[in-house]
This record gives structure tokens, sequence and C-alpha cells, in this order.
């Protein structure tokens, strides 16, 4: 391998290149699941690196005829997979198609979907598990996991006032959560702590808090005396929590194996929500 000036790069580059093919060996030759669903996933983790940001910047490099026709070779192999994931419509984007953008009111109707364990995406209760996990870490006395009469629901009054409208209420006979969605938009005066007085009074004595899901899982700043029931999230703890949900390993707890298209809309949502 050889430099802009035709001197030979020095053993690492040449041993760095040579271990990122040897670890993307497996993936490529897994035979246990198709590579038509693998990916979609691979290069959705390749878009989100940052190659030579971390430190000094390297000589550009060229490869010699022997290598280049053997990565042409390995490139021309992955055709037949890549036109497969291209008719199968695997690199379609619905969320962009439906003009989700960031638009906070949308974005919180398509949450709500993948948080009802009844919503029809084929995820089960798996995304609502792991919110769950996460408030039991600042309230322990929340439950693992929802009833089958737990209810999701969008644009809520649970006082019945219009001024007190909640982006998103589980109401589980078990627990309360309501979930305040923001992307762009900050805290109104008091916001939270209106919320957090509504979902105390709307619990009775059940288990209860207020979700703040904001791109940076930035801490509450209306929370007032309810401080300690307000739990920050980032977008990116739903971005995980979302692919988790349509892997095979977020279903093992259902017994049943992942459906295609239950695995295409939340790692799609998931990618969309990475980048608020």
């Amino acid at each position: 391998m050889n430099g802009e000036d035709g001197e030979a790069l020095g053993p690492p580059a040449e041993l760095e290149l040579a271990a990122f093919f040897n670890q993307l060996r497996p993936v490529m030759v897994d035979e246990r699941p198709l590579l038509a669903e693998q990916l979609p996933a691979m290069f959705d983790t390749l878009r989100g690196l940052s190659f030579g940001h971390a430190g000094p910047e390297l000589p550009k490099a060229q490869f010699g005829v022997g290598q280049t026709s053997a990565l042409m070779s390995w490139f021309g192999e992955l055709r037949g997979p890549l036109t497969d994931c291209w008719d199968a419509g695997l690199f379609g984007n619905p969320w962009a198609a439906a003009a989700l953008r960031r638009d906070e009111v949308r974005n919180a109707s398509v949450l709500a979907w993948f948080l009802d364990p009844r919503g029809g995406h084929g995820c089960g209760d798996a995304l609502l598990m792991s919110l769950l996990d996460r408030i039991r870490g600042r309230l322990p006395d929340f439950p693992e996991r929802p009833s089958p009469r737990c209810t999701v629901a969008v644009e809520e009054c649970p006082d019945g006032s219009r001024a007190n409208r909640v982006d998103i209420q589980v109401d589980d006979p078990t627990f309360i959560v309501v979930v305040e969605v923001k992307i762009d938009a900050p805290e109104q005066p008091g916001q939270l702590e209106r919320y957090c007085r509504i979902a105390a009074e709307r619990a009775c004595g059940r288990p209860w808090a207020v979700a703040l899901l904001t791109p940076d899982g930035r801490l509450p700043v209306t929370a007032g005396e309810y401080g300690g029931y307000v739990v920050p999230f980032a977008w990116s703890m739903i971005a995980t929590g979302l692919r988790r949900a349509g892997s095979s390993k977020g279903r093992t707890l259902e017994g049943r194996a992942p459906a295609g298209v239950s695995h295409f809309l939340a790692t799609t949502f998931a990618s969309h929500v990475t980048n608020f």
C-alpha cells in the first residue's frame, strides 16, 4: 500500500485495514440471518461513525493492483444482496415519506404507537418495558412490565383542561406515566410541575412519573418540588429501545421470532429519531 508520494505506508495502516475486513468477514458470511436483512443495520451503524476524527490525519493511501482487484471482487459480491434489499423496500424510509421531520405532535403519535403493547406494530411491550426499566432506576416502586389492561393515548387532557394537554399518557392499573415530548420547543413556565401535579392526582396512589424526552436528555427546569418524579430521556435512548424491540434479542421474552415488517418499522424510526 503506497501513499501519494509513492512511499509505502507503515505496517499500522495495513494492519488496521486488514483487521477491519477480518472483523467484517464473519458478519458477511454468517448464514443464520439473511444478509439482505442485516445490511441496512450495518450501513446505519457505519453512517454514525466518525472515521479519522479520533486521531491525527493520516496520509492518503492507494491500493496496489492486487488489492484493488480483491476489493472490487468483494464489492461485486454485494451487488446481489443490495439488489434484494432495494427490491424488498428495505432502503425506504416510511417516516420520511410521512413527513414527520421534527414535528413534535407527529413524532409523539408514532412513539405512542410503539409504546402501546397492542399497537399492532409487532414489537409487543418491549419499548414500554425499556421505558419502565429507566424509570425504575429513579423510582424503584414501578413494575417491571405493564398489565394486559395498559392503555396509551396521545394528546390527552387528564384533568379535562385543554391547557394541560399532555403529549402521551400511559395509563395502567399498576402505574401511570406522562411522556412530555421535546424536539425543538423549550419547556413552558411551570409546565412539568403542572403535569406532575395532574399525574399525582390521576394516579390515586399508584406509582407515577413524568418522562421528559429531549434530544440531549437534559434535566427538567420547570418541575418545581416534583423534580424527583421527572425522569429525563434522550431520543437516543428511545432509538436503542426501538432497535432492541425490533431485534430477535428484544423479542425473545415473547417467545416469537422477529417479523420482518416490525423489525423494519422499529429500526427505521430509530434511525429517524437519532437525528434529533
